[in-house]
């Protein structure tokens, strides 16, 4: 699947992942967003992968059933309010292709028309685009140097699009036995004129 903006699937990002030349962290780049007064996690409260539920039940219904039909990765497409400078964006939840079709693992922030293939029927929302915001303060707007101040110093770094991953633990309770798991989390902002135009974030396990 072509994502706009350089972003990559989370499969294809868990394929190039190197564990052992990636810093492990105690938190991961993505643990929510902000969707103006709502907050949509990417883990559930017992650690394991979020659902697209937590999606529907901030934002309402907004899904295309295409995982069953055709084997596509579930997907829930939302149209803000447009942004005066960057015009009319797009917001995307979707699954990973190779997991379940349930579990929340990616989103998008993209200028609307850049994956046709999932925007039909995009439910508006009476949110502003800059006020979807990353826990770690990333939006639409902010210059490179915030961006790089906020994140650190991207993966890969080019023709506008910085590439941030990094490599923690994701802790799964489940009545009285614990798991551990490697968990993987990126981050892509796409800058124009030196500023953030689109950015996209995944989680998910590494093993």
């Amino acid at each position: 699947m072509a994502h706009a903006g350089g972003a990559l699937p989370l499969s294809v990002l868990l394929l190039g992942l190197t564990v052992a030349g990636t810093q492990r962290a105690r938190v991961p780049l993505l643990q929510y967003l902000s969707v103006g007064s709502h907050r949509i996690p990417f883990e559930s409260p017992d650690g394991s992968a979020a659902r697209f539920r937590f999606v529907d039940q901030a934002l309402g219904l907004a899904r295309r059933p295409s995982a069953a039909v055709d084997a596509r990765a579930m997907s829930s497409c939302y149209r803000p309010i447009a942004d005066p400078i960057v015009g009319p964006m797009t917001l995307l939840f979707e699954s990973d292709e190779m997991g379940h079709p349930e579990w929340l693992t990616e989103f998008e922030l993209i200028p609307a028309g850049n994956r046709p293939d999932v925007e039909r029927g995009c439910q508006r929302i009476n949110v502003a685009s800059t006020a979807i915001v990353t826990d770690r303060g990333i939006r639409l707007g902010l210059t490179r140097a915030a961006v790089l101040r906020l994140l650190g110093p991207p993966e890969r770094d080019h023709d506008g699009v910085a590439e941030f991953e990094q490599l923690s633990e994701r802790v799964v309770r489940t009545g009285g036995s614990v798991d551990r798991n490697d968990l993987f989390s990126a981050l892509t902002v796409t800058f124009r004129d030196g500023r953030v135009v689109a950015f996209s974030g995944a989680v998910g396990d590494t093993d």
